[in-house]
């Protein structure tokens, strides 16, 4: 029976982290510290004071307006910080042992890189190695504390993973640039698959392709039937590996054994 005071404890969590996912969003990819100036309002440079930090609810309360400038303030930040509450809140669902820790870390390291790289197409080695490192804390508690790591995977099905997670991107990126003379995958995504393969293992990495490509599909169809988009045009892959690696961690190993159960009637 999942611990709903930790589900509950996890969510609120979340939602500050969901603030630092906006500092991290807004300022790697303009290479600026994260650490320092303290959060200011990038219109005015206007210092936010201590009941402006509060998650969502200072959105609401400033009318969505910065206090000295005016200038709106986007709704994308508390749709980050919402986002980062629930899969935080996911994961102590999911696992409500000490492995809920990097899951975490993994969660807000995927949330960040999908509004990165959805921005700027670009996927910072710096958030990679953040989540290989929560994912080799992962694996390794796995093995010395099986019981309060029992999602994670052994740490053969993980190496298997970071290989079966980056060798496909590579080898279609290849194909591609060799027969199309264009890149079919930038190296980003290489590396966030093989940083993926720690968490989930080899064995869901299928699934995870596969649900990314159907929601890179149809999100592509759409683009281009609103002619927002034309045919040919380089479009940020990232967000759907992300989005593809947590349905796949959540609801994967349903799928596949539904598959397999198919195939023998």
């Amino acid at each position: 029976m999942p611990d709903l005071f930790l589900i509950i404890f996890a969510g609120l969590f979340g939602l500050c982290f969901g603030s630092f996912a906006n500092v991290v969003i807004y300022r790697v990819p303009k290479g600026v510290s994260i650490v320092k100036p303290s959060s200011f309002c990038p219109s005015c440079d206007k210092r936010l004071r201590a009941y402006e930090l509060v998650p969502v609810f200072s959105w609401i309360f400033l009318r969505a307006k910065c206090r000295v400038c005016k200038a709106g303030i986007s709704y994308r930040y508390p749709i980050v910080e919402i986002l980062c509450g629930l899969l935080f809140a996911a994961m102590a669902w999911f696992s409500p042992t000490l492995s809920v820790v990097p899951l975490s870390v993994f969660a807000f390291v995927l949330l960040a890189i999908s509004f990165i790289d959805a921005d700027t197409q670009e996927i910072p080695d710096g958030l990679v190695i953040i989540g290989a490192v929560a994912g080799l804390v992962f694996v390794a508690g796995g093995q010395f504390f099986p019981v309060q790591f029992s999602v994670a995977p052994s740490w053969y099905d993980a190496l298997l993973g970071v290989i079966a997670g980056a060798a496909p991107l590579l080898i279609i990126d290849r194909l591609t640039l060799l027969i199309l003379k264009k890149d079919g995958f930038g190296y980003g995504d290489v590396k966030l698959m093989a940083m993926v393969g720690l968490f989930i293992g080899w064995r869901l990495m299928l699934p995870a392709f596969l649900f990314a490509f159907f929601a890179g599909a149809v999100f592509a169809v759409y683009l281009m039937a609103t002619g927002k988009a034309k045919r040919g045009a380089y479009m940020a892959f990232g967000p759907f590996l992300c989005v593809g690696t947590l349905l796949a961690f959540w609801f994967g190993a349903a799928v596949l054994d539904w598959y397999f159960a198919f195939l023998q009637y």
